[in-house]
């Protein structure tokens, strides 16, 4: 038995070779612990990390087609993104598209979030959290199918306009937007400010423009960042609902795979380094006002 025991193995190069007599629960624990660790950077790599280091590299290369690796090295293709008309006008759709999603979609939440806190129903807020989930569970290609079928009539169409394109980005982002504001509106405890200010003789929109829009900034600023990054880089319905007047910018890179990749790759280097800035401003606000927040505890 005892030599039974010692043959029998688990000759694993990144564990050790760890005898199955010797395993206990600590030591079974542990190899989970360090097979999930390897597993994970090996998906990280594999679907993560290379892909962005080889569109890095190709976004400088002169050439690249049929090898692993770009050949030559050029700084044209960063050169071309400001002075392609096509880039620049699709780069012009995209930021205007985005800013007014923003912009709506924070007047439509700052006012949902006020009304599903005030009126305190159950039943409302049960509603609230399964419109913010729909937009999310539902995919975007049918999403983007209902719009043509709903916009495009015979005497009157939409598919192919901007204002359809910035309908479906509304409805898109707006759980982006209304999770953060109501995370933020659930710590203020409203009735009570709202009962203090109009005991004070304070008007609504006393209340709702010095009281609750400042006290709902790091949710606003939160759900803004998200949104907007959301809504620039968003591809799926852009390529359904716009036309040649209204493309976006992920549409004009996706069309530029086909006829230039180094074009294409600077042109998703820039939107993957916007995307990288956008998750740390997201990350540093959430500390900044929970630092202020515990300070103010304290």
């Amino acid at each position: 038995m005892a030599v039974g025991e010692g043959i029998v193995t688990l000759p694993l190069h990144f564990f050790g070779t760890i005898p199955l007599s010797s395993m206990n629960g600590k030591g079974v624990k542990t190899m989970l612990r360090r097979a999930l660790w390897l597993s994970g950077g090996i998906f990280w790599f594999v679907y993560v990390l290379a892909p962005l280091a080889l569109i890095f590299a190709g976004s400088f290369g002169e050439k690249w087609f049929g090898t692993l690796l770009p050949t030559g090295f050029t700084l044209r293709w960063y050169a071309d993104l400001f002075t392609k008309t096509m880039y620049l006008r699709a780069m012009r759709m995209s930021l205007l598209v985005a800013c007014l999603t923003v912009g709506i979609n924070a007047m439509v939440g700052i006012c949902s979030v006020y009304a599903v806190s005030v009126l305190g129903k159950k039943w409302l807020r049960r509603v609230f959290e399964f419109v913010i989930l729909l937009p999310i569970a539902i995919p975007p290609v049918v999403m983007g199918l209902g719009l043509v079928q709903g916009f495009n009539w015979a005497s009157f169409s939409l598919v192919g306009t901007w204002q359809l394109l910035l309908g479906a980005h509304l409805v898109y982002t707006l759980p982006f937007m209304l999770r953060p504001l109501m995370a933020n509106m659930d710590m203020l405890n409203w009735n009570i400010l709202e009962e203090a200010g109009t005991s004070l003789g304070a008007s609504p929109f006393f209340l709702a423009s010095r009281v609750l829009v400042p006290n709902l900034v790091p949710g606003l600023l939160s759900g803004s960042i998200m949104t907007f990054a959301m809504s620039l880089g968003e591809f799926q319905l852009a390529v359904m609902v716009t036309g040649s007047a209204s493309q976006t910018y992920p549409v004009v890179l996706y069309q530029a795979f086909y006829v230039s990749t180094g074009f294409a790759c600077a042109a998703t280097t820039l939107l993957v380094l916007f995307s990288i800035l956008s998750l740390g401003a997201v990350i540093f606000l959430g500390r900044l006002f929970g630092t202020r927040s515990a300070g103010m505890a304290v």
